[in-house]
């Protein structure tokens, strides 16, 4: 990494919750949720997920990558440091865990995003982990700022209510 370019703090992380509502889970609807959390542009993601808690970890990293690279490329962001309070996750991408090496493909998402992305990733405590933290707690765009996430209005559908949908399986 370049000197002087400031990494930017991201939090991840995921859980199994348990189906209060029958019909979901008749439905297929996962249990897993996945979350990514960036305080310093006021950013959080939550989105249902089917997979062990590992694999809810790997998704919750991968997604915060992707949107990094995407809806926030016009920020230029070059390095990001990743909390996690996941041990298995942590110790499977710093040790080549077994994680990695049975899925090639996680491998190569990987690399993929690190060659585009200059990523820390670090161990902290859950109660420290701010993707936990309430949306309260986070900051807003200051007033002379302008928002780091500009809808494209042009050739896309308006916002309409969609009924609940599934998520994604990883």
């Amino acid at each position: 990494m370049a000197a002087g370019i400031p990494r930017v703090d991201c939090y991840i992380g995921s859980f199994h919750r348990p189906l209060q509502e029958p019909w979901l889970e008749a439905q297929g609807f996962g249990k897993g949720l996945i979350l990514f959390a960036i305080p310093s542009h006021g950013i959080i993601f939550k989105c249902m997920a089917k997979g062990d808690p590992v694999d809810l970890e790997f998704g919750a990293f991968f997604a915060l990558l992707r949107f990094v690279q995407t809806s926030l490329a016009a920020q230029k962001i070059t390095a990001v440091r990743v909390h996690s309070s996941c041990p298995e996750f942590v110790f499977a991408i710093l040790n080549d865990g077994p994680q990695l090496k049975a899925r090639r493909g996680r491998r190569k998402v990987l690399n993929e995003y690190q060659s585009r992305v200059d990523t820390e990733l670090v161990f902290i405590q859950p109660r420290q982990n701010k993707v936990w933290a309430a949306p309260e707690n986070f900051p807003c765009t200051p007033q002379n700022q302008p928002p780091p996430l500009r809808p494209q209005r042009t050739g896309r559908p308006r916002v309409r209510f969609c009924p609940i949908q599934k998520g994604i399986v990883l």
